[in-house]
């Protein structure tokens, strides 16, 4: 990538926030997410009596005191959580001004951040044609710093088949997916929505906590098209020639608007998360979408 993607202006405001994660992990190390599992971190719980074989350590003494009855203590166990951070390296995610390549390392970069700075663990994805490629598992700072580096290095350039490639990669543990894509593909809308519920099916399947952030460019959402010209296909290379028209134009932002209310409408279906979002859009103005639907918290 020819842009710098990350600077100053990237890194502010995120030290004040932090994903929250519905999921609840069942494994893994010590982390600083919270677990349903009642284990033996520092954070109280609840009191329950005492029966025989529980650790004597765990007896409250001083409710023993006042009540001549022996409870032990009860702790929220803080498990980490498996991040898997996808991002649709297809062709059509150079288009726009700025790209949307940009952005959706940004994203990437942004929730790896919170992530680790979370003590989590995280791994890159990136999807192209019908593969995968991975990264490393990256936990730390220091883990920060090599995943900036493996996203600056991502190539974008091939006809993405998501739901193919997203069947190519190996799930061990519950997680958190987050897929960054502007969700195109040379098939028709209809097939292309199936294909995409059938990725959030697979992930569930998969016991991940899936959410999708669905990134287009101002060129996308609003073109600013005038007369007769050639329009080529970013990813297949096809042309085709449209008169450009007032209705055309709202025909064509009508049938934008009905295919990301479909995604949206798919996430739903399996309990995903979808933020629509801008390629000119800012990391902050992503943490205030991320809040406004409850994914974030300051």
């Amino acid at each position: 990538m020819e842009e710098r993607i990350f600077d100053e202006a990237f890194f502010k405001g995120l030290n004040r926030v932090k994903h929250v994660s519905r999921a609840a992990m069942q494994g893994g190390r010590s982390g600083m997410r919270r677990s349903k599992a009642k284990g033996s971190s520092v954070e109280f719980a609840d009191f329950r009596e005492y029966v025989a074989g529980d650790d004597i350590r765990r007896i409250d003494w001083n409710t023993y005191g006042r009540t001549d009855k022996l409870f032990v203590k009860l702790f929220i166990e803080e498990r980490e959580t498996y991040y898997s951070i996808l991002t649709d390296a297809s062709t059509s995610m150079k288009y726009g001004i700025p790209k949307k390549s940009i952005l959706a390392a940004r994203l990437a970069g942004a929730l790896t951040y919170m992530a680790l700075d979370n003590l989590d663990r995280v791994r890159l994805l990136s999807l192209y044609g019908d593969k995968v490629k991975i990264s490393s598992d990256y936990t730390g700072r220091q883990g920060f710093k090599k995943a900036l580096s493996w996203l600056e290095n991502v190539e974008f350039g091939a006809n993405t088949d998501l739901n193919c490639s997203i069947r190519r990669i190996p799930f061990h543990n519950k997680g958190v997916t987050v897929l960054v894509s502007d969700f195109f593909s040379k098939d028709t809308t209809d097939k292309n929505v199936e294909n995409i519920l059938e990725a959030i099916r697979y992930l569930r399947y998969m016991k991940q906590e899936v959410i999708l952030l669905h990134v287009l460019s101002p060129q996308e959402i609003s073109p600013e098209l005038e007369g007769t010209m050639g329009l080529i296909d970013s990813e297949t290379e096809e042309m085709l020639r449209i008169t450009a028209t007032s209705r055309l134009c709202r025909q064509y932002k009508e049938v934008l608007d009905r295919f990301c209310i479909k995604i949206e409408q798919a996430a739903k279906k399996y309990q995903a998360h979808y933020i629509r979002m801008c390629s000119d859009e800012t990391i902050e103005q992503f943490i205030y979408s991320g809040i406004k639907k409850g994914l974030l918290e300051s």
